[in-house]
């Protein structure tokens, strides 16, 4: 039976971005298009609502509720395409991922595709995220009946006994979860719905993939904190400086949200944004790699089914 080398594949994300240093940044740049995209559409309906909330923070009025709503509705008319955006956007970058572990001689564009594979990664996806809540839903109502039972003894122990049922199914979710996990990289490898294989393929390796999960968490933390950390701290001194602070702590903190004090953070803005997608791009492959990793250790990938 292959077993997981834990440090490997927790680390694996790490390889990708040392041989294909410049695709993540590709990848978060089309996730960006896709996201901003739909919302292009109503960039006329985003900017008046915008200028409304502006004006009645300025003046003081009560702003017009019903005038309001139309806007917020019109721009609530994007909410289907935006979502069908984001399942693309993650399919495509997810798929590149696992195209730069799996299948490295496929390097074009940036190993972005739209097909069968990513197709059947979203599709296992989706029916993943939706058992997975019911689990948990399930779980909660479980954990809820013990401690009610539990706490007609005694409040104290049924507290008790809540909080330990509950870590005890926690721990039981997260291990399930990543028993399942690895049916992403299957399906999308071999162009196929095969959530429940993944249940067989993990078979004895359960502790090695949570500690796996639980490092690659660690790692990930410790560098998002940091990074955005600087990010938060650089978007702060864009805004508060040149009397922005002044302005929001002073008696009258409507002055800050001045057009010109918001034309001049638009750039700010916008440098911000793309430097938090092309960090959340690597961040995304540290995090998406260990699974194509954690497939390939456990069975070699078989040739691609036309």
């Amino acid at each position: 039976m292959a077993k997981l080398d834990i440090g490997k594949t927790a680390f694996s994300g790490f390889g990708v971005i040392g041989r294909h240093p410049i695709a993540p940044i590709v990848w978060g740049v089309v996730a960006l298009a896709l996201a901003i995209g739909p919302m292009l559409l109503v960039l006329p309906t985003m900017l008046e609502f915008i200028a409304m909330a502006v004006h009645g923070a300025r003046s003081g009025a009560e702003p017009d509720m019903t005038e309001m709503m139309r806007l917020q509705n019109q721009m609530n008319m994007v909410s289907p395409l935006s979502w069908i955006a984001s399942l693309l956007s993650y399919a495509v970058t997810t798929g590149a991922v696992f195209r730069a572990m799996l299948k490295p001689a496929e390097k074009s564009w940036f190993f972005m595709r739209v097909g069968m594979g990513e197709l059947m990664l979203v599709a296992v996806s989706i029916v993943y995220v939706i058992l997975f809540v019911v689990a948990f839903l399930v779980a909660g109502l479980v954990v809820g009946i013990i401690g009610f039972a539990v706490g007609q003894a005694s409040q104290n122990a049924g507290i008790i006994a809540a909080v330990v049922s509950g870590l005890v199914a926690l721990g039981v979710l997260i291990w399930a979860g990543l028993r399942f996990s690895l049916a992403f990289a299957m399906s999308w490898e071999r162009k196929s719905f095969l959530l429940f294989e993944s249940w067989k393929l993990t078979a004895g390796n359960g502790l090695a993939l949570v500690l796996m999960a639980l490092l690659n968490f660690i790692v990930s933390f410790v560098i998002s904190g940091f990074i955005f950390g600087i990010l938060i701290g650089f978007g702060a001194f864009a805004a508060l400086g040149n009397g922005g602070f002044e302005a929001l702590s002073g008696s009258n903190p409507e002055a800050f949200f001045t057009p010109e004090r918001l034309m001049a953070l638009l750039p700010w803005g916008i440098a911000l944004v793309t430097l938090s997608t092309i960090v959340q791009a690597y961040l995304n492959v540290v995090m998406t790699a260990p699974y194509a990793e954690a497939y390939r250790e456990l069975v070699p990938p078989v040739e691609e089914v036309a």
